[in-house]
């Protein structure tokens, strides 16, 4: 598995690209892995290693899936929390110091 710091590039390359949501997801599932391929890595989750599915609900068609390792996971949801903390930063009006 890729450093910290390769799996955290690669979420926000995916994230900027559009490929996968920056929010939290609706629904979720952990286990062994199937062979899917992880959204962040490339590679696929193996059943030696630990796969996280998440689904976001896309009005009422249903939901879009993504497969992930668990460190993949983790390296997305740390990018995607900078992400909303930066948004809000931005959106926040200045206060002025006297």
């Amino acid at each position: 598995m890729p450093d910290e710091f390769l799996l955290r590039e690669g979420a926000r390359e995916v994230i900027r690209r559009g490929k996968f949501p920056s929010r939290r997801p609706d629904r979720t599932a952990t286990g062994p892995g199937v062979g899917p391929v992880c959204t962040v890595s490339g590679r696929r989750v193996t059943s030696d290693e630990v796969g996280y599915v998440m689904e976001f609900a896309y009005g009422a068609d249903g939901f879009e899936r993504y497969d992930v390792h668990l460190d993949c996971f983790a390296a997305w949801d740390l990018e995607r929390t900078n992400i909303e903390g930066q948004c809000r930063r931005t959106l926040e009006p200045e206060t002025k110091r006297i």
